[in-house]
């Protein structure tokens, strides 16, 4: 009986299968067993070891492959990442550059440029009014000179009319007195 079990089994069934565990799991299973030992023929053998071999190779080169597919990747990934902090300091600079304003040579931020400006002209507007100011006591200062000027010039003309009348008259009456005296005499 034993003799039938051992002719009815294929030592060769493990070569249809496509995973290596169950290929392993068909080739035992096929093994010629008898009383507690397993008898292997060496050519069964060799085959079993090559068709292991070939599926570790197989296994190591598709590990290999991915493996510098993952180091290709890296390479992608890193120079990727070199681009886009080569992109971000450009994007900085640039964001840099619209937000400023060349003055004299320098690069200054719009928002100070701005602020310093209006400071300026706010500065020019109050001493403009300063001087608005200013200019208006003067001028009501030299308006009201003038008119006093004038009034003082007009009042010394008329003391100047008054005074050359009585000098006159006073040089009449002179007159006068001495032609009287002398005629008296």
């Amino acid at each position: 009986m034993s003799l039938t079990s051992f002719a009815q089994k294929d030592i060769n069934a493990w070569k249809n299968e496509k995973n290596l565990e169950q290929q392993y799991l068909v080739f035992k299973k096929n093994l010629n067993f008898w009383n507690g030992n397993y008898f292997l023929n060496e050519t069964q053998l060799n085959e079993y070891y090559r068709a292991f071999s070939d599926s570790v190779n197989v296994l190591e080169k598709k590990n290999a492959d991915k493996a510098a597919t993952i180091n290709e990747l890296q390479n992608q990934l890193s120079s990727t990442n070199s681009q886009l902090e080569s992109t971000k300091t450009d994007l900085d600079t640039s964001i840099k550059n619209r937000n400023s304003i060349e003055v004299f040579g320098l690069n200054v931020e719009k928002n100070i440029y701005t602020l310093i400006m209006s400071l300026i002209i706010f500065a020019l507007i109050i001493f403009l009014v300063i001087l608005y100011f200013m200019y208006n006591r003067s001028n009501k200062i030299t308006v009201r000179t003038k008119k006093d000027y004038i009034d003082l010039k007009n009042e010394f003309e008329e003391h100047k009319k008054d005074s050359l009348d009585r000098y006159t008259k006073i040089n009449m009456e002179l007159h006068h007195t001495r032609l009287q005296l002398l005629n008296k005499k």
